[in-house]
Parts: C-alpha cells; structure tokens; sequence
C-alpha cells in the first residue's frame, strides 16, 4: 500500500513538470507597430489568425462588416493620441543610440520605432486533471484505509472464531455454561461477545471453586490504518487474558506471580499486592528459564505450586506464555496519594491472572495456530484445582494475616491524613470568602462582627465546665 502510494504521488509530481510549458503556445511574436509622425501615432491592426481559423473550424465566415468596426474602434482611438509626439514614448538614450544608458539631451532622434508586443492570452483556460493532485492523493488515502479497515476487521473476526473453535471442547469440559451474553434473561451459550472491533469476551460458569472465568482475546488494531504502520516498525503480538474469580472460601492467603525477568521490577511497584506482600525469589530453583522471575510472599506457595509439571509447561511453551498472577488480596495497579481516596480504593478481590501470547508477532498470525494456547490453558485448570486444595501452615498464616493488618492501618493512616487536609482546606476557604463578605459591610458592621468572632473563639479556647444541679429536698 505505502509503494502504490510512493509510486502515485513521484507520477504526479513528474506530470505536474511537464506541464510548465502548456502554455508556451500562447507566446507570440505578433506586434502592434507605432508610427513615429509628429502628429499622430498609427497603430496597424492586426488580425488573430488563429481567431479566423477557429471562426472557420467552427463554420463561421469572415465578415467585413465586423473588420469595418474594428477599424472605427481603431481610429477613435487614434484620436485620443493627438497632440502627443512619438518622442513621449520613446525612453531615453544613451550616446550609442541605446534605451538603457543615461539621458543626453544632445542626442538626436534616430527615428526609430518602438515595438510594443502583444500577448494573445487564450480567453478560456481550461482546468487540467494534475491540478488536482492533492484531491487525487487524499481520496486514494480514504479508499486504502477504507480498504484496510474492512480486511483488518474481517481477519480479527477470523482469528477469535478461531481460537474459541479449538478450545471449546476443553471448557466445555471443565464448565457447564461457555460463551454467556451476560444480557439475556435466559441462560445461552456459545457466545463470543465482540466489546470492538479487535477484543473479544468470553465468559465462562459453572465450575465448582470459582465464581466465574472471563477470556479476553485482545487482538492488534488491524483495522486501523495507523496502528498497521506503527506494527511494521514495532511488532507486537495478539494477547489471551484469562481472569478467574474466586469466592473468599475457595484461596487461602496467596500472593505469587511468574512473570517475565525484564519487567518484574516495574511489576513488583507498581501493582499493590505484590509492593506490599511479594518478594523474588530464585527461578533456577524450581527449572523455570532463566528469562522468567518469580515473587511470592512465601516460600511455600512457590514450591507448592511451582511443580514439575507446570514450570515443564512453561519451558515448552515459552513463546506463547507471558505470566500469571495469584492475588488473595488484590486491588490493581497503584494509584498516587495525592488523588487515592477511600472511596476510591477497590475492595481486595481474589483473583487469578493469566497473561499468554499467540505466536507470530501479528504478522505471521494465522487460524491454523490458535490452537497453540491449548497447553497453557490446559495449566490455568490445573492451578484453578490447585488453589482450592492449597492452605498455608499456621505460622505463615498468622504472618499473612499479621502483613495484611498493617496495610491496612497504613492506608487508613494515610486517607485520615487526607481527610484532614481536606477538611483544613474547607475552613481556610470560609474564613476567605467571610472576610470578602465583611470588606463590603460598613464600619460599624465591621466591628460588631469582629466582637463576635472575638467571643466566640474565646469561649472555644477556654476551659469547658460542666455545671451540675443539685436539688435538696
């Protein structure tokens, strides 16, 4: 697309310079000749030969009668130069007789006549197509995109019938409902829900441990023009999501993540849970690769679910997976004190994460390899299993419940901070708009005002004494 472009755009510039010359033709070396009498200047008319061929192309004859009034106009306006000598046109001269010399008042007239050309303009100019070349490029623009927003969207439609086709039977398996609208009033299946033209929800029900799943197939923005472009200079893949929610008596205190090496520091600051909770701990020691991280809060939960069999799993699919994340306490990605709230704050949640890639970095990106995230989705069941069964020993119980006690002092800490700020803004805001209301009362209103401002800060600050009564019979 962009060479048709190229290749459209180095055309129009190449006719546009041919076109320079087009009118050339009109450049004529016809002249009007000026006598040099003393009494008049005569002028010789002149007949537009192209005129009279065009007149007679056309089938129209040459009239005398029209050359006759030619001739009238042309001696009326020999009438308006009478009295005015040739001289009064002709420049000054030079001692060699040329026009572009200093004035010489010696000099003679040589009697020379000037010539005065004449350019027949052509009296209808007609627009030429290439004069348009901006118009052209930006309507050639419109239909590629266009072009590319239809291809673009019919290939993500493809690819998520794709992957929800090779791995229906394994939910179905696992679920009693796959593809739930979420809007119906009845019960319904099989329904791959389209949120826009490049993701793609699945919902899936009925499981015993979980409350639900949600699949989420991000796909790229191929039905955008500019996001096309920008994948050619930074490829990017299409993403699976998979989100399990957990009842809070289906996982015990857990914090652990898998992610990839490169990331796990930006990761472990940014979302909450694991700042708070996870530490890394040593990946060779479980067989993962040596590009993968892990953070868990104990140790325990690492080797427990880290078993043989999933980190095998994770080794033999390293470029389809990405990273999960098990949460007993997750509230998302850090928000900044300065606007976090307690309204605000979301309500722990326990959640599982799941993170995995379809292979071919978005160009490569077929149909027939959708099914390449079977293993890995194998391995979410799995752990989803694993979790319910998993409980913590009483000491790291304990620990976790202890850990998760003072973050929750120290967000409460910090949001009475914050409601203390916002309540010292709130008065220094009424004492301003009171003493904008006082410079508009008179002086006497002024001081009454002040007097009892004055009385009842007084009475604010000084001892309170509670009087009792005392009745005596």
């Amino acid at each position: 697309i962009i060479v048709l472009v190229f290749f459209v755009f180095c055309f129009v510039h190449l006719t546009v310079g041919q076109s320079d010359d087009a009118f050339a033709e009109f450049d004529t070396d016809d002249a009007v000749i000026i006598s040099d009498d003393d009494s008049d200047i005569e002028v010789e008319p002149q007949v537009d030969k192209r005129s009279q061929s065009r007149d007679a192309s056309h089938g129209h004859e040459y009239d005398p009668g029209i050359a006759d009034d030619l001739e009238h106009t042309q001696d009326d306006e020999d009438e308006d130069f009478e009295g005015v000598s040739a001289s009064d046109f002709q420049g000054n001269t030079g001692s060699g007789g040329s026009g572009s010399g200093g004035s010489n008042p010696g000099s003679k007239d040589t009697g020379k006549k000037p010539e005065l050309n004449i350019v027949n303009a052509p009296l209808n100019i007609r627009g030429r197509w290439d004069d348009y070349y901006l118009e052209i490029i930006g309507l050639i623009g419109v239909l590629v995109y266009a072009l590319n927003f239809y291809t673009g969207r019919s290939i993500n439609n493809r690819l998520a019938n794709a992957w929800f086709e090779h791995h229906k039977a394994l939910l179905s398996d696992n679920f009693v409902i796959v593809g739930d609208d979420g809007v119906s009033k009845e019960v319904s299946e099989g329904n791959l829900v389209k949120e826009s033209e490049n993701k793609f929800v699945l919902w899936c029900t009925g499981r015993a441990g979980c409350n639900g799943m949600k699949i989420e197939i991000k796909l790229l923005r191929r039905q955008d023009l500019i996001s096309v472009i920008s994948q050619l200079i930074k490829p990017q893949s299409d993403t699976i999501t998979i989100t399990v929610y957990l009842s809070p008596d289906d996982m015990d205190s857990v914090i652990l993540a898998v992610v990839p090496k490169k990331g796990l520091k930006r990761l472990q600051q940014d979302i909450q849970d694991l700042s708070h909770f996870a530490i890394e701990r040593k990946a060779d020691k479980f067989g993962l690769p040596s590009q993968i991280g892990v953070l868990a809060e104990f140790g325990e939960v690492a080797n427990d679910f880290l078993s043989n069999a999933v980190c095998k799993t994770i080794a033999e699919n390293l470029d389809t997976f990405d990273s999960f994340h098990f949460s007993d306490y997750y509230t998302g990605y850090k928000l900044s004190q300065d606007n976090q709230t307690e309204a605000e704050r979301p309500k722990p949640q326990k959640n599982m994460i799941f993170n995995y890639v379809v292979p071919g970095s978005g160009k490569r990106t077929k149909s027939s390899i959708m099914h390449t995230t079977e293993p890995l989705l194998r391995m979410t069941l799995h752990l989803m299993t694993k979790v319910n069964k998993f409980k913590l020993s009483k000491d790291n119980k304990a620990k976790a419940e202890k850990h998760r006690i003072q973050v929750e002092e120290e967000y409460l800490k910090q949001t009475h901070a914050q409601r203390q700020e916002a309540a010292q803004a709130r008065r220094d805001e009424k004492k301003r708009l009171e003493k904008e209301k006082m410079q508009e009362l008179d002086p006497e209103a002024q001081r009454r005002y002040e007097e009892r401002e004055y009385k009842k800060n007084m009475r604010r600050s000084g001892p309170r004494v509670k009087q009792l009564k005392v009745k005596t019979g």
